[in-house]
């Protein structure tokens, strides 16, 4: 029977197929009679398909090149340019101007607190900053009068997000950290673990403790920290302990003749003393201290001393290097999180983690409910991803710029205007 191929050039031959005249004609292999036809077929083929298709090609590319630089002019004719320039520019300075850049867009947040593109800004050489706006006529300019910088980092999505989005943010992460505090107590007191990894954790624990001490006492730091307390001390036994004990004790001499009149009448008569007065009057300065909350302002100044901080700055540093250091914890902590006889204490866990997991990023990225992503986060992104500390200008009301100020107050820096709207 005859195979045609498809008839798309004239070169392509007929290829038949003719049966065996004679019973004794030996069969040819089948195997290689295909690869036979394939061959011609590839040589055929390679005869007439590229060239049609570089020739097609050759008048296909300038035409969709040409298209795609006709429509990258008209979008780039449609933005808006030179506003930072333009005569309605607005010029502001940052009192708390540091090294970091200015991001070109500017914001300004609605009554109801979405922000939208405004604008854009430009960061002179002199640190004066010229904000030009799209329409300088918006009636949004007479609502968001106050401009602030803000980081061009996370923070902003958390600055600028609705009261109820924080509000929510903040509960889900507490009962996230309520969870692990609850599964970490839970674990630590089950017999699994009891059993299995107690005495091993405090193996790992006490030796790096020993050298921290160690470290501790042969730099000097620990015999800097005694030394610095005891003028400490005589300062509150002379301040706050010495004048209550002299009022509980002036009269205990007194108090002792009266309640041991006897026995000093008659000393051969073996009687014991009445200390009675003296455990009064001690059991009362001790209440007295008390009350005076003496020995929680002592710790604390204790706890301020210099000689303290850097204690326990030399003992946490080695601690904390040890243990990071330590061959045996992470094997140790591997091993504790995938026990799977421990993996019921941690479900709550599991649950509110991936309840934020969820929540976070739809509240943060599209603030104030949207379906799109912000503006905004869109900035963010590209600041986190360009590793560029940059700030952003936002237009915001008086009570907006209070609310944000009380959230961070060092992250908000205020800007004042130098000329309203100069030419």
């Amino acid at each position: 029977m005859p195979i045609r191929l498809p008839d798309r050039n004239p070169d392509i031959v007929m290829l038949t197929c003719e049966p065996a005249t004679g019973a004794t004609e030996p069969l040819g292999d089948p195997l290689s009679d295909t690869m036979d036809v394939l061959r011609l077929i590839r040589r055929r083929a390679t005869r007439w398909w590229p060239a049609g298709r570089s020739e097609r090609s050759t008048h296909a590319w300038p035409t969709s090149a040409a298209v795609l630089a006709l429509l990258s002019l008209l979008g780039w004719s449609a933005l808006p340019g030179g506003l930072a320039d333009g005569p309605a520019r607005v010029l502001l300075t940052d009192a708390r101007a540091g090294t970091d850049s200015l991001t070109p867009a500017v914001f300004a947040l609605r009554e109801d607190g979405t922000a939208v593109r405004f604008g854009n800004a430009e960061l002179t050489p002199g640190g004066v900053i010229r904000v030009g706006f799209y329409d300088p006529l918006d009636g949004l300019t007479g609502v968001a009068t106050e401009p602030v910088s803000l980081p061009a980092d996370p923070r902003l999505l958390w600055l600028l997000a609705s009261p109820a989005e924080r509000q929510r943010l903040r509960e889900q992460s507490s009962a996230l950290v309520l969870a692990v505090s609850s599964a970490f107590v839970d674990i630590i007191r089950s017999p699994q673990f009891n059993a299995s990894y107690r005495d091993r954790f405090v193996i790992v624990l006490r030796s790096a403790m020993q050298e921290a001490w160690q470290a501790a006492q042969l730099g000097g730091a620990w015999d800097t920290l005694l030394r610095s307390y005891d003028p400490i001390l005589r300062d509150v036994i002379g301040r706050d302990v010495r004048p209550i004990v002299e009022r509980h004790f002036r009269d205990v001499p007194l108090r002792m003749l009266r309640a041991n009149a006897l026995p000093l009448l008659d000393p051969f008569t073996d009687r014991p003393w009445d200390m009675v007065p003296v455990e009064t009057a001690l059991r009362e300065a001790i209440a007295d201290i008390r009350d005076h909350a003496v020995p929680e302002r002592t710790v604390m100044e204790l706890m301020d001393s210099p000689a303290t901080v850097e204690f326990l700055r030399v003992f946490q540093t080695v601690l904390i290097g040890k243990l990071a250091h330590s061959p045996a914890l992470p094997g140790l902590v591997a091993e504790l999180t995938f026990d799977p006889k421990l993996r019921p204490y941690l479900a709550e866990v599991t649950e509110r983690a991936n309840d934020l997991a969820r929540s976070a990023p739809h509240l943060l990225v599209s603030l104030h409910g949207s379906t799109d992503i912000n503006l905004v986060a869109a900035t963010v992104i590209r600041t986190v991803f360009s590793g560029r500390p940059d700030r952003v200008v936002v237009f915001m009301s008086p009570a907006q710029r209070d609310e944000i100020v009380g959230l961070d107050p060092n992250a908000v820096h205020l800007l004042a205007r130098l000329v309203p709207n100069g030419p």
